[in-house]
């Protein structure tokens, strides 16, 4: 009984411990999951004709926000150069000139049969100095991305795939700073070992607004309006001539055959008295034969 007791005690704490440490480390495994940092290796192609696609390296950084604002949730990207993987700018750019990224994250949604839309940002970022062509590429700027579940969806995961980086010539130029000018389009490296994108999770909730209840219609009153009635006199006078001609031609004239039932009294036949006799009648002769029988047939005794 005791080794049972013991052994109870050690698989109950044993199962405790199990627990625990499942849920640190799916709580680990979510945390991680809404945020991911990594280095990714772009193959980047100028604009200029004939230009060489080079391999640059990236800090990309993806995080997704849990606050939403009823259905739409929003995520941040950022991608810089790493220092190590120089990435030269590919013409001049003039102080005053604005830097515009155009980012490209792609969305999975669970279950399969939900959507999710993500607007396509092109934020842009202000140069304050001359880069000379071949020169350091001025910092890009950070994208913020709004993501738009459809009804049923319980997460969306976003994947930071390629992207455009364009340059907006300074107003003082003269050039239309409306059309943007194409620097790089750089896709992620098809080989490496820096070719995993960035992505992060994003755990749909129910939207927070509160479906209104439709007030309920007012119950309509059981008891009924009562209506006020109308009472008709009708008065009928009797034709007493009518009546007493009537009276008379009901009345039946004849006596019907039909023996005791219709009044026919000593007409209808033989009186029921003379029947009850007879039979008494044929009884008592009877009773009389049985006997006058019976003491014939006795013996005499000795």
């Amino acid at each position: 009984m005791l080794k049972s007791k013991a052994r109870g005690r050690v698989a109950g704490r044993a199962a405790a411990a199990g627990v625990v440490s499942a849920g640190v480390l799916l709580g680990l495994t979510a945390l991680g999951a809404q945020a991911d940092v990594k280095t990714v290796s772009y193959t980047c192609t100028p604009s200029a004709t004939g230009a060489t696609p080079v391999n640059h390296d990236f800090t990309v950084s993806l995080t997704a926000n849990t606050a939403a604002t009823g259905t739409q949730y929003t995520a941040t990207l950022s991608i810089a150069a790493v220092a190590q993987s120089p990435f030269p700018a590919p013409v001049a750019i003039e102080s005053g000139a604005s830097i515009q990224l155009q980012p490209s994250v792609a969305a999975t949604v669970l279950p399969a049969t939900a959507t999710a839309g993500v607007s396509t940002p092109s934020p842009t970022n202000s140069v304050t100095a001359n880069v000379a062509a071949q020169g350091t590429m001025p910092p890009l700027p950070v994208a913020t991305l709004t993501v738009t579940p459809s009804t049923g969806a319980t997460s969306v995961a976003l994947t930071a795939k390629d992207f455009t980086i364009n340059m907006l010539a300074p107003a003082a130029t003269g050039t239309v700073t409306t059309t943007p000018t194409l620097l790089y389009r750089c896709a992620i490296a098809s080989s490496g070992t820096n070719t995993t994108p960035a992505s992060a999770t994003i755990a749909v909730t129910a939207s927070s607004s509160a479906t209104p209840t439709p007030s309920p219609s007012a119950t309509p009153s059981a008891t009924p309006t009562p209506r006020g009635t109308r009472t008709v006199y009708e008065t009928v006078t009797a034709n007493t001539a009518t009546d007493k001609a009537t009276t008379r031609q009901e009345q039946v004239p004849h006596t019907p055959a039909g023996g005791a039932a219709t009044g026919g009294g000593g007409d209808a036949g033989p009186d029921a008295r003379l029947f009850v006799l007879t039979g008494t009648a044929l009884m008592l002769a009877a009773a009389g034969g049985g006997l006058v029988l019976r003491t014939r047939r006795r013996p005499a005794r000795q």
